[in-house]
């Protein structure tokens, strides 16, 4: 979506009463990026968005229609591509580039270029490799498809070695080249082969040595660069990367001049005035998370709007010292996770804790000996070098050893270790990774005092900067283990109950109910008023409704055990021969993400089963690989894929009533208890602590799939101004729009600072349906707001969207002693309550499913 497209929305957000539109990147990535986290140019505004003028005008409608902007900002990493005139740079000229320091790159061997298929013998022995002239850039360059990788100018006379006379010219331009002169350089190339003898010669030389084979691995050799295979990437590695990714290079952000040259656009655009807020990408990836933020609040002011890309774990808080309002709000689905699971299903067994630690242990060590074997390695020279050993020791594998058991063992994301010292929190941490490591892996027991030793201190035994750096780069690939074990291998293993597989989930939680449900929103309102609650975003695992209905499976498991039984039975024929495929897990795994994805009403006809079978294939592959089992990104099993993804085509053919009728029927009442779930849910985003960020396109239904399914596009519909009667299922879609628009705008109202900084206070509710509900009040001075909703309900379905109202005989909201009752409104259906102490939940309810009082 461009900047005027955006614009065209900007009604759409009016009615609904948005504040602020949320961006993705919009700087100058790498070209047909579908998502621009890939950026090139942080100075230039994406020209393929819209370009600066674009988001002038965009800002200009917004501010028109009182609406801000906050901008995704990504200073981590950016594209390790040709695109970017910084890596190019560096590409060309090694560590003599003005930008080799703006990277973290580890110089002490040749930057590794893992960019093609095969490794660079074998692309060059086939002729995949030539030396060509990059007329964009000015230089010579291996050309290997697109991709033109320039020579340093340094080697230019041995690839001109026995040229055309006409090219003497060129090689003496060569050989005064130097790097803080590259423009001058490429100028007088560019000049010289303006020359048609001269550019005719070069063509003629360039095609004859192309063919000469000893000659390009001697010009490669000659490079500060090597290239290799992409799969290579997991073992020789000289740059950080995001993740796993080799495509993104890793920023060194914390030296003040690289903050400057990729914050000069986005600070310029804030202190213009033209931007709001700023939402920092993976803040963890940083070195030093804390000075930067302080360094950007510094430069931002204070009164811009500054949220971080932070995984909080179980009972993990914020750092208080981060000058930021809040994170980008995963945290609120956990909370929301305890509201809406049933406590007491038999899911949660005794082992399930000891058992899901065991896993995740195993895929956190799986993904630091293959995927990231290359970031362990780097840690285990630098933990010999901070111990005095500057070649690596015998001991290096022990160390590398002890590195991923330490890693295993963090039960957060990092910790914010520096030179600055530990905090009590991080020194605790520490003790516990080390003695759980310890006991985990004895026999590298004294390699792990050894790193620990050198995490912690600064004393006179280690060489500084190196312990420094270890410090640093541990803290960097705790936090991309985690995501990618946990979010990215264990909740793809993991088939039992997919609504708990979500981004910032503990692995090992349970859920708790409305107390912790309450203490968490409690702990939110206390120490992150100004955060986002979020439901979805593009990196969640499926959205927001597709989760919320899956929540009632912990409702319904012994029902939907013995439907997953049928359905196996009944899809048995569909097995590939031979392929045992998909396994039990897999297949329990597909039918939880089908019932998800599974729409409203019946499927209309073929067209619309064929559009679902469709994503569904193109999710599951990517589900197994991440899984990492059978199947992998780097290692992929076609023919296993295909057996699944046939099973898949033989279960969605439209011929297949037998399963489809029994899958629709079984489902149908999963669909209705979910609408009620994500009604309860949309309501206690838009009236609890915290700012609601509502995904593009959520406003209505959204049972999206993982990425890149949710960034499918969408079409805005306009809200209904009166709610319906008694609505349907098949009015969710409206109603979930209309409650969005009713509390927004009253949020923007007379509800303003009463839902932005009011105290929160759990309610409770008496009677025999005491657990199928719950309160909250938000109360500031002479202000205050009750939110009532249903839980729990797949047993107590009414008509259409409601529940039983028979279930809610005797059960009274109680209105808390130390605050005068008042007489209520009720937004969503304009009922009114009366002034009392106990409040009939039954009348509330009557109407719509879910209850927000104000007073009248």
């Amino acid at each position: 979506m461009d900047f005027e497209k955006a614009a065209e929305l900007i009604p759409h957000l009016v009615d609904l009463g948005i504040s602020h539109l949320y961006a993705s990147p919009i700087f100058s990535a790498v070209g047909g990026s579908t998502h621009g986290y890939d950026i090139v140019d942080f100075n230039e505004i994406d020209p393929a968005l819209g370009g600066i003028d674009g988001l002038r005008r965009l800002v200009g409608e917004l501010r028109a229609h009182g609406l801000g902007i906050i901008l995704d900002i990504v200073p981590n990493h950016m594209a390790a591509h040709l695109e970017n005139r910084w890596w190019h740079s560096v590409v060309e000229w090694g560590q003599a580039s003005a930008f080799a320091g703006h990277f973290d790159i580890d110089w002490r061997a040749p930057l590794t270029l893992p960019f093609l298929g095969r490794q660079f013998e074998e692309e060059l022995a086939d002729g995949s490799i030539r030396l060509t002239f990059d007329h964009d850039r000015n230089c010579l360059a291996f050309a290997y498809y697109d991709a033109l990788y320039p020579l340093n100018p340094a080697s230019y006379p041995a690839a001109l070695e026995g040229c055309n006379l006409a090219l003497d010219r060129l090689i003496g331009v060569a050989k005064k080249a130097e790097a803080n002169n590259a423009l001058g350089f490429h100028s007088e190339v560019a000049s010289l082969l303006k020359t048609p003898p001269v550019a005719a010669a070069l063509d003629a030389h360039l095609q004859r040595v192309s063919a000469d084979k000893p000659l390009l691995q001697r010009l490669h050799d000659m490079q500060s660069w090597r290239l290799m295979s992409w799969k290579a990437a997991r073992d020789h590695l000289s740059y950080r990367r995001f993740f796993e990714i080799a495509g993104l290079v890793g920023l060194r952000v914390e030296d003040p001049a690289v903050f400057e040259a990729t914050h000069r656009l986005v600070l310029g655009l804030v202190e213009e005035g033209l931007v709001d807020g700023l939402r920092v990408d993976h803040i963890d990836g940083l070195a030093d998370p804390e000075v930067y933020l302080h360094r950007l609040r510094e430069r931002a002011g204070e009164h811009t709007y500054i949220i971080v890309e932070k995984i909080l774990e179980a009972n993990e808080v914020l750092p208080e010292e981060w000058p930021v309002d809040g994170t980008t709000g995963y945290e609120f689905i956990s909370t929301l996770a305890d509201l809406l699971s049933d406590e007491s299903s038999g899911l949660w067994r005794e082992d399930h804790r000891s058992a899901t630690e065991r896993a995740v242990t195993e895929s956190k060590l799986q993904v630091l000996s293959h995927n990231f074997n290359a970031e362990v390695r780097r840690l285990a020279a630098l933990a010999g070098r901070a111990r005095g050993y500057d070649n690596a020791p015998d001991g290096s594998e022990q160390i590398a050893e002890a590195i991923r058991h330490l890693i295993a063992a963090m039960p957060v994301y990092r910790t914010y270790l520096s030179d600055r010292g530990a905090s009590e929190h991080d020194r605790r941490m520490l003790d516990g990774i080390e003695s759980r490591s310890r006991a985990a892996a004895p026999e590298v027991g004294a390699e792990i005092a050894t790193i620990t030793a050198c995490l912690r201190s600064n004393d006179a035994e280690t060489d500084r900067q190196a312990a420094t750096e270890l410090r640093a780069r541990f803290q960097q690939l705790s936090g991309a283990v985690m995501a990618k074990a946990v979010e990215d291998t264990f909740f793809y293993r993991r088939g039992d109950y997919l609504a708990a597989n979500e981004v910032g989930a503990a692995p090992s939680w349970a859920p708790c109910g409305v107390p912790r449900f309450h203490e968490g929103m409690r702990e939110r309102g206390s120490r992150s008023p100004a955060g986002l609650s979020t439901t979805a975003t593009h990196d969640t695992k499926r959205g927001e409704d597709a989760r919320a209905r899956l929540y009632v499976i912990s409702e319904a498991l012994e029902l939907w055990a013995a439907a997953v039984h049928r359905w196996r039975d009944m899809n048995r024929a569909g097995l590939q021969p031979g392929a045992f495929a998909p396994e039990t897990s897999v297949e329990q795994f597909l039918y939880h993400s089908l019932l998800g994805a599974w729409p409203i009403k019946p499927h209309a006809d073929e067209k619309d089963l064929l559009s679902l079978r469709e994503r569904m294939e193109d999710f599951a592959v990517k589900a197994l690989r991440e899984a990492k089992l059978r199947t992998s990104w780097d290692a992929p099993d076609e023919p296993y894929e295909a057996a699944v993804t046939g099973f898949l085509r033989g279960i969605l053919d439209w011929q297949n009533r037998a399963f489809l009728d029994d899958f629709e029927n079984t489902t149908a009442p999963f669909i209705r208890a979910g609408l009620i779930n994500s009604l309860s849910q949309t309501l206690v985003k838009l009236t609890a602590p915290g700012i609601p960020d509502i995904y593009q396109g959520s406003e209505r239904l959204d049972l999206s799939l993982v990425d890149p399914d949710n960034r499918r596009g969408f079409s805005p519909r306009p809200s209904l101004r009166d709610l319906r009667r008694q609505p349907t299922a098949g009015d969710f879609e409206d109603c979930k729009q209309w409650l969005i628009r009713l509390c927004l705008n009253h949020r923007q109202g007379r509800g303003a600072a009463l839902l932005a900084s009011g105290e929160y206070l759990p309610l409770d509710i008496q009677g025999p349906a005491s657990r199928h509900a719950a309160a909250f009040m938000r109360r500031r001075e002479d202000q205050l707001s009750v939110t009532l909703v249903p839980r729990l309900v797949f047993r107590h379905l009414g008509e259409g969207l409601s529940v039983r109202s028979d279930l809610w005989r005797d059960t009274y909201l109680l209105w808390p002693e130390e605050c005068e009752p008042r007489r209520l409104r009720n937004l969503a259906t304009g009922a009114t309550v009366d002034s009392q102490r106990r409040i009939v939940i039954s009348e509330v309810f009557h109407g719509f499913p879910v209850a927000f009082l104000v007073p009248e």
